[in-house]
């Protein structure tokens, strides 16, 4: 089963400026998609990109989703976690970088990585 890294993002909106943003910190354009969860995508190469306006996921261990409004999530073609979390990280990075949003990247539902809010860029957990 694959693992896959979320950054979850607060506030989501005014969704434009969102999206602008996670252009910005993937390198590529968002493009709108056609599904039930998923709103934008966007093809890195080696990667996926998708993100979510909302979500429904609530605290569970320890981890309190339910904070943040949007979430996006990086997905790696060839299943190398390790190629996954450097992409990750470099993404939640630049993100991070604008200074707009609390942010959380977090390992499949279940292990927080880092996290970082507007006015403490970086944190790590």
């Amino acid at each position: 089963m694959s693992q896959y890294h979320y950054i979850f993002i607060h506030p989501g909106t005014p969704r434009e400026q969102l999206l602008a943003d996670i252009s910005f910190a993937c390198g590529v354009q968002l493009a709108p998609v056609s599904s039930e969860y998923i709103d934008y995508a966007a093809n890195l190469g080696q990667a996926a990109v998708e993100v979510e306006f909302s979500h429904e996921y609530e605290e569970d261990y320890g981890i309190p989703f339910e904070r943040y409004e949007s979430l996006f999530t990086i997905r790696d073609f060839g299943s190398d976690l390790a190629r996954q979390e450097a992409l990750a990280r470099e993404i939640f990075g630049r993100l991070a970088s604008l200074g707009r949003y609390s942010l959380m990247l977090v390992l499949d539902l279940q292990q927080l990585i880092e996290t970082a809010t507007p006015r403490d860029i970086g944190s790590a957990k």
